[in-house]
């Protein structure tokens, strides 16, 4: 079998691994009390999470020991295991069923909502819109504001109102970002790959990175300065500019300059782009590779 077949065929296997309501009964009964546990404390977490054969086939309503068996059987490995004195979920089953929880269905989730924060531009009010699990904070008002969209969990926006959900969205995106631009996708722990439009880099358009997962759906497309502004040189060049950074977790320490940045290619072979951000009277020139590694940055 080539890698091809094996990546077409694993999505497959785990979703045929789930397609029994038995199956789901075996797992539902690890959840019906689950209380988190420090994963250092093995002993700790096996001993409150593990149930006996028998108690979970009582949870399935099952008679049929043969039938039971053989479902059992077919989650062991993935997202069952056996110890001595029965068996416990597997980290992918807690993922599976923390997913469930992020994403299960809401009624009281808003589609359309104020955000009860300014453009940074035009001060008018953010507003944030919720559709097929994407969250996008935009200013209604003016085509500077940068904004965002990003996958977001409806439990997120149950728990949280106005600003707290545009802090929460730019946080988890920003988090997100800074582990793919290490190579990890924040999604199933991938490879992700970085690739940096040319067609940004026109000394008009704000530069941008788009960051892939190659091996699930997980993408994201990012302008350079926010994927960079917690970086050292990024931040010192920040500072020197004097744009405010004392709400550098939310976007508006970033947004108050993204009108005003451009780049260029500064070389083909070996690639580097240079990312010129002006404020007020000062300018300054970030460097980058096609992996967004900075090779400078200095204020003007």
């Amino acid at each position: 079998m080539t890698n091809d077949e094996r990546n077409r065929t694993a999505p497959e296997e785990a979703f045929a691994l789930l397609g029994h309501e038995i199956r789901l009964a075996i797992l539902r009964a690890f959840f019906d009390n689950y209380v988190p546990l420090d994963p250092d404390s093995l002993h700790e977490v096996r001993k409150e999470r593990t149930l006996s054969y028998a108690e979970l086939m009582a949870a399935t309503d099952m008679e049929d020991s043969g039938k039971f068996n053989y479902h059992l059987e077919k989650l062991r490995g993935v997202y069952v295991e056996e110890v001595e004195s029965g068996y416990v979920p597997t980290a992918s089953a807690i993922a599976l069923y923390e997913a469930v929880m992020a994403n299960r269905p809401m009624k009281s989730v808003p589609v359309e909502f104020e955000i009860e924060e300014s453009c940074p531009n035009c001060t008018s009010g953010l507003r944030g819109k919720y559709e097929q699990e994407f969250l996008t904070v935009e200013c209604p008002a003016c085509d500077l504001f940068w904004g965002a969209t990003y996958r977001f969990p409806k439990n997120g926006l149950a728990v949280r109102e106005g600003e707290g959900i545009y802090k929460a969205l730019y946080d988890r995106m920003m988090h997100h970002v800074g582990l793919a631009r290490t190579g990890q996708c924040p999604s199933c722990a991938g490879i992700t790959s970085i690739t940096v439009p040319r067609e940004r880099l026109d000394r008009d358009s704000t530069p941008t990175a788009e960051m892939t997962c190659e091996t699930c759906s997980w993408f994201v497309t990012v302008d350079i300065i926010s994927a960079l502004q917690f970086e050292p040189q990024v931040t010192k060049a920040l500072i020197e500019l004097d744009v405010p950074l004392s709400e550098s977790s939310s976007m508006r320490a970033t947004e108050q300059v993204l009108p005003d940045v451009t780049g260029w290619v500064s070389s083909d072979d070996p690639f580097y782009a240079t990312i010129s951000i002006s404020y007020d009277d000062a300018v300054a020139e970030i460097t980058v590779t096609d992996e967004l590694k900075i090779c400078s940055a200095a204020v003007e």
